[in-house]
């Protein structure tokens, strides 16, 4: 096949699976592919499944994993208990005063637990909480000073733990990373809270018979 062909043809596939996407994105993509022929060592020791969506979610979960282990590392130098609590914090902070549900389902925590963390958290004297005036059944919650300093003091110490992580990383293969799994994120961050309660078979017609009807 004509070399200008095959790129033309390569470019068309990648636009169609992602259209927000630019002809920088599609560059970074293609080098990326052929950079895996000059692996040497085998993902997960050579132990690894044979399906690529799951050795995908492996290798998510495996760096989600470290990034735990780190972060807690980094919690001996914070007044918190979790990363958890972290994530609440953050949540009411970026959610600007939000209710207690809005705050639980943002970090996607299950309504108990929740409740526990951000009642402990209010106990210590880093939130506040005060009556909805469009709802008095409900709580909306804002950070007090203390707060405030605490979750600055966790961005500063975070950003050490993402540094370690990915610092043989290119800022633009972040990049690229970023953009292949954003809408991953943006279709399910919506779509959970609708699959609680279901079976996994039954959200798994869903998703499929969803994609076969695009």
């Amino acid at each position: 096949m004509n070399k200008t062909v095959e790129l033309v043809n390569l470019w068309a596939s990648f636009e169609e699976k992602h259209p927000g996407a630019g002809i920088e994105d599609f560059c970074l993509y293609y080098l990326s592919k052929n950079r895996e022929k000059n692996l040497t060592r085998q993902l997960f020791d050579g132990i690894s499944p044979s399906n690529p969506r799951i050795v995908l979610l492996k290798l998510l979960d495996w760096i989600i994993r470290l990034h735990r282990i780190y972060a807690n590392m980094a919690l001996e130098d914070l007044n918190l208990k979790h990363f958890d609590e972290f994530m609440l914090l953050n949540a009411v902070a970026h959610l600007k005063s939000p209710r207690k549900t809005d705050a639980i389902n943002f970090t996607m925590h299950e309504l108990s637990t929740g409740l526990n963390l951000l009642a402990d958290l209010r106990l210590r004297g880093y939130i506040t909480e005060y009556d909805d005036p469009t709802d008095k059944r409900s709580k909306r919650l804002e950070l007090t000073e203390e707060g405030d300093k605490l979750l600055k003091e966790c961005y500063n110490e975070f950003s050490k733990v993402s540094q370690i992580i990915f610092y043989d990383m290119s800022p633009e293969d972040i990049d690229l990373c970023i953009l292949l799994l954003r809408d991953i994120e943006i279709k399910f961050s919506g779509l959970w809270q609708h699959h609680k309660g279901r079976s996994i078979d039954e959200i798994h017609d869903e998703i499929i018979k969803e994609n076969n009807s695009n």
